[in-house]
Order: structure tokens, then C-alpha cells, then sequence
């Protein structure tokens, strides 16, 4: 009896012993193939990240002329940072390369391997990426695109050494594991394993939705201080995406409308010059900014007047674009009423007040020229002095005013210091009305270009009419700026009186599409 039982009690022992090492053989297989999923799943959305994190830094230098510049050092930086990475190819559309370690390969077309075979991701793939392998190599294609239009594509190639070698470090460690569990009691082991797999398959379905593009995913788990720290890392890492996301919608959407307020500011100036028969005009505009705060306007009047307006608003962007808008439609508004330019001043300075806010003035030049008599009546608000070339005399000399700003002060205040002065412009003489962009503007040197040396151009150049001169006077800036950043909205408006012709002057609007007055 003692015999069967101890007997009993072997075959008892025998069988547990036989059923946990059945389960633990089952379990360590079971676990080894889910690391191993789990491995290649992390591998390839490493690598897949790295490809798009790639596309994404490639897209803008393969616009250019010669990408490879840009493009070399952003390969090498990679290959020499992710030592598993074995190989970075990038090529334009027509496959050729443009980025890649070695110079030589440079405009090369990239010729896939042969013996790589498509294989199937355990990851969700965007439009146009593949995944390729053989036993050695895991390959990703990434399409690079500009505006959902392909552009070119990256190509990188993954060593599976370290791949294979943690698969069979999993296949070891997963015996021993057994071995301890036979040791220790196949209920532990089992516990144990299912309270390791448990997190780490929470890490993989959050990896796998993140990578999927829901950024908003969080990873809540509680397990182990290093599993913690990993899924804080993941949850930190797709909360900084997320972030990055919002923060270029938010660039595009800005640049958009910054692009529309641009072109909104196009329409507000003069497309095209007026004719005028005894008169040569020009104008030129070029804001500091993607918009800016000059106005100028050539409004042809009745009985051959051609008003000139010339203004500089106290700010830019879009809160300058306003300004000038409104102040644009009101000085239309009051040409058309037959008012002189004093007289338009203090109307639009009384009008400005009721609806511009505190902190924002207009400085305004306004000239009324009259192409019979050649007479030119101009009244300015706190504006640049108006520059008048003297062709008999050949002397440049300005003319100013002591007037306050528009918008800034009561009628009666303001039209204290607000005259009207009155000119004859004789044959070849020539008047130039600008903002101040121009005799502030400064060079790398940090030095101003100065009333000095634009009445300087002036006095050499005026007598070759209002367009060689404008031109002149933008070749002059052009050189003394050199590289330095334009810090302000730049206007030039020039008039020259021509010689009498047979016909007297008239005021039309013929178009001179070869003249650009806005860039």
C-alpha cells in the first residue's frame, strides 16, 4: 500500500512535471513568437520612421537646384548616428540618386537588389512605401512628396544582425526561463510570464497606433520602473509629434493667408502707369514684409489733372494692409470731389480719427499736377520732403513741410501746420516723391544710405526721365544694401516734365504691362 502509494505519488509528480513542461514548452514558444513579431514590429516602425522622418527633411533640398549638397550630410549624419543602418538612398522622380554616402554615386539610377522579395509588414504602410528583405537585409521605400505630389523617394536598408541575434538570444533566454520554471513551480513561471506580456503588448498596441498616425494615443500601463519609463517615453514622443503637427498647420495656415493678404495688397495699388504725353512717370513698391504699410496712388482727374498720392502707414502686416485700404478708398473717394490736396487732407485726417485706433498714424503726400499748365499743388502730412530737380539751374533741392500726421491729432490742430505749396515744372525738370525705406535703409555695415546720396543719384541721372531715373536710384540701393535684410516698405514715385510736344498732355490709362510698380 505504501509502495502505491509513493508510486502514486511518483506518477502523480511524473505527470505534473510532464504537463508544466508541456506548458512551458508551449508557453516559450508561444513567447518567442510574439517577441519575435514584436522585434520586427519595432524594427520596421523604426525604420519606417526614419524613412519618413527622412522624406520629410529631404522633400524642400530636393526642390533645389543641386539637393546633393544638402542632402550628403543629412545621410552621412544618419549612418554614422544608427549604426544598424547600413545603407540611405535617396533619388528624385526619375529614381535617380541624389543623397548618399558616397559622392561618386551621385546621379547614378538606383538599381533595387534582385534577390530582395517583398515582405509582409506587420505594420500599416502609407501610400507608396514598401518593405523589402532578404535573410541578411530589411528594405524600405518611403515616397517623398511636395504638395501630395511624388518627388522622389528614400530607400533604407536595415542590417538584421542585431535582429537575428536577439531572436536567438529570446530562444535561450526562453529555455532558462523554462528550466527555472520546472525548478520553481510552473504556476510562478506561467504568472510571471503573463505579468511581463501584459504591459509589453499595452507598449506594442499603443507603438502600432501611434505609428498609425493617432498621435492622440496615450500609453497607461503599471509594471515594471523601466516599462514605465519606456511607455512615458512613447507617450512624450507622440505628444511632441502631435505638437509638430499642429504647429506646421498652423505655419501653412498662416503663410496662406499671409500669401492672400499679399495679393489683396496688389490689387489695392496701381497696376499700370498713366499716360501722360508731356509727362514721364514711374513708380516703384516693395514691402519690407509679405505685406506691408506703403500706399502710393495715380489717379488721372478730370481736365488733364493727374493726382499723385504717396503715404506711409504706422505699421506693417495685416493691421498696416488695413489702414492703407481704408485710406486708399477715402482719397479715391475725396480725388473724385474735385478737392485740392490740402483740402483732401483735412477731410481724410477728420474721417481717420473716427475709425483708427490709438497707436496708429499716416504720414500722406498729396500732388495735384495739372498737365496744361504744368503747375504741381501739393500739401504733405508729416511726409519725406518732396525732391525737386531744377533742369535749367541743374540743382536738387527739397521741399518740406511742418504738418502733423493723419489720424492723430483734432482739424484744428492739424490744419495749423498744413499748407499748400505750388510749383511749375518746366522741361526737364523732374520731382521725386518716396517713403522713408528708402534714405533709411541700411547695409550689412549697419550704415544708412541717406538724403545725401539719393539727391546725389538724383542730380546725375534725373535728366534722363522718371523711369531711367527710378531705375538708377533701385541699381543705387541695390548695390549699398548688398545682403542685408530690407527692415522697411520702400515707395518711389518720380514725375518728369518732357519736352512740349505738338499735342497738349491728356491723362488716360494706357496699360505699360512692361512695368512692374509692385514686387
Amino acid at each position: 500500500m505504501r509502495m502505491r502509494s509513493v508510486s502514486l505519488k511518483i506518477q502523480i509528480t511524473v505527470l505534473v512535471i510532464l504537463l508544466v513542461a508541456g506548458l512551458v514548452a508551449a508557453f516559450s514558444w508561444v513567447m518567442i513568437g510574439i517577441e519575435q513579431k514584436m522585434i520586427l514590429s519595432e524594427v520596421l516602425q523604426r525604420v519606417i520612421l526614419e524613412g519618413r522622418n527622412l522624406a520629410l527633411s529631404s522633400s524642400k533640398a530636393l526642390l533645389h537646384e543641386d539637393p546633393e549638397f544638402e542632402l550628403h550630410p543629412l545621410v552621412t549624419r544618419v549612418l554614422d548616428a544608427e549604426k544598424d543602418i547600413i545603407s540611405i538612398v535617396i533619388v528624385d522622380r526619375q529614381e535617380k540618386i541624389k543623397g548618399h554616402r558616397e559622392i561618386l554615386s551621385i546621379d547614378r539610377l538606383y538599381e533595387p537588389n534582385p534577390d530582395f522579395k517583398p515582405a509582409g509588414p506587420s505594420i500599416v504602410l502609407a501610400a507608396g512605401e514598401e518593405i523589402r528583405e532578404n535573410r541578411d537585409i530589411l528594405e524600405v521605400k518611403v515616397p517623398i512628396a511636395d504638395q501630395d505630389e511624388r518627388i522622389g523617394a528614400v530607400y533604407v536598408q536595415y542590417s538584421k544582425k542585431g535582429v537575428n541575434e536577439a531572436i536567438a538570444s529570446i530562444k535561450w533566454r526562453m529555455l532558462r526561463i523554462g528550466l527555472a520554471a520546472l525548478a520553481a513551480g510552473a504556476v510562478i513561471s506561467l504568472l510571471l510570464a503573463v505579468h511581463i506580456t501584459k504591459p509589453v503588448r499595452a507598449l506594442t498596441r499603443g507603438a502600432d497606433e501611434i505609428g498609425q498616425g493617432r498621435l492622440d494615443t496615450r500609453i497607461n500601463i503599471r509594471s515594471t520602473l523601466e516599462i514605465e519609463i519606456l511607455a512615458k517615453r512613447f507617450n512624450a514622443m507622440a505628444q511632441k509629434l502631435d505638437e509638430s503637427r499642429r504647429s506646421m498647420l498652423e505655419k501653412e495656415r498662416m503663410e496662406r493667408e499671409l500669401e492672400i493678404a499679399r495679393e489683396i495688397q496688389a490689387t489695392l495699388l496701381p497696376a499700370h502707369l498713366p499716360h501722360l504725353s508731356n509727362f514721364d512717370v514711374d513708380a516703384y513698391y516693395h514691402p519690407a514684409t509679405e505685406v506691408g504699410g506703403d500706399y502710393f496712388d495715380l489717379i488721372p482727374l478730370h481736365n488733364g489733372q493727374l493726382m499723385i498720392v504717396v503715404g506711409d502707414v504706422a505699421g506693417k502686416g495685416v493691421p498696416g494692409l488695413v489702414v492703407m485700404a481704408m485710406v486708399r478708398i477715402l482719397v479715391r473717394a475725396l480725388a473724385q470731389n474735385h478737392e485740392t490736396p490740402g483740402e483732401l487732407q483735412r477731410h481724410l485726417n477728420v474721417l481717420l480719427r473716427k475709425d483708427i485706433k490709438k497707436n496708429f498714424f499716416v504720414t500722406l503726400f498729396c500732388g495735384l499736377l495739372d498737365t496744361f499748365d504744368q503747375s504741381f499743388v501739393f500739401a504733405s502730412a508729416a511726409h519725406m520732403p518732396l525732391i525737386l530737380y531744377q533742369a535749367n539751374k541743374r540743382i536738387v533741392s527739397t521741399i518740406g513741410t511742418k504738418a502733423k500726421p493723419l489720424a492723430v491729432f483734432p482739424d484744428e490742430i492739424f490744419s495749423r501746420g498744413l499748407e499748400e505749396q505750388r510749383i511749375v515744372l518746366k522741361p526737364g525738370d523732374c520731382i521725386v516723391q518716396f517713403t522713408d525705406g528708402l534714405n533709411e535703409m541700411r547695409n550689412a555695415a549697419d550704415e544708412e544710405y541717406g538724403m545725401a546720396k539719393l539727391m546725389e543719384v538724383i542730380a546725375g541721372e534725373a535728366s534722363g526721365g522718371a523711369r531711367h531715373l527710378v531705375g538708377k536710384i533701385r541699381a543705387s540701393l541695390a548695390a549699398f544694401r548688398g545682403d542685408a535684410r530690407q527692415s522697411d516698405d520702400l515707395t518711389i514715385v518720380a514725375l518728369s516734365a518732357m519736352p512740349a510736344s505738338v499735342e497738349r498732355a491728356s491723362v488716360g490709362s494706357v496699360d505699360h504691362p512692361e512695368r512692374v510698380v509692385f514686387e
